[in-house]
């Protein structure tokens, strides 16, 4: 087993938690809106992805939590249905949701990843994204951005590849 992808994985973590630290300090001062500490988000996935050389639906849920301004710690589950093997993700992340005046905000973020995939052995990843969410109200929001994740266990027998980078469209609202 490579230490690259783990070694990947922990540079993108640090550099993750870094430009959090730096750009929470420097941004303290202004109004964080609906991502003020203490809100709460909750997202609804609805998508279609191929693994195995086969189409999925994905449903998913989220929930988040701001625990200072502009800085969420969540979870999100998603559910591979339609196809075997069935594929269930269960992935802890952190997202820095910038503040700036206007209704587009960008945001940046890291997550693990743990993908149980039946008949196979579970997949590790880590990963990144970055893109802008666009207010809708005071208490929605519609992002667009794009993710790249590293499989840190990663089997080149089973899989075709051992990293991909994918673009994101969420839609979340925030209590």
């Amino acid at each position: 087993m490579t230490m690259r992808p783990l070694y990947t994985a922990f540079v993108l973590l640090l550099t993750g938690i870094s430009a959090l630290i730096i750009t929470t300090q420097a941004g303290a001062a202004t109004d964080a809106g609906p991502f003020r500490q203490g809100s709460v988000r909750m997202s609804i996935m609805i998508g279609s992805g191929t693994a195995f050389k086969q189409d999925y639906t994905i449903l998913g849920v989220g929930l988040g939590y701001y625990v200072a301004d502009g800085i969420e710690a969540g979870v999100d589950v998603e559910s591979w249905q339609g196809n075997d093997p069935r594929i269930t993700r269960l992935s802890p992340q952190v997202l820095y949701v910038h503040q700036m005046s206007g209704n587009a905000k960008p945001y940046a973020g890291v997550f693990y990843r743990r993908t149980s995939i039946s008949q196979y052995k579970d997949l590790n990843d880590a990963g990144a994204r970055a893109g802008l969410l666009f207010l809708y109200g005071r208490k929605a929001y519609v992002g667009l951005g794009l993710a790249y994740e590293s499989h840190l266990n990663c089997d080149r027998t089973v899989y075709e590849s051992c990293a991909d980078t994918y673009p994101e469209l969420r839609l979340a609202i925030i209590f």
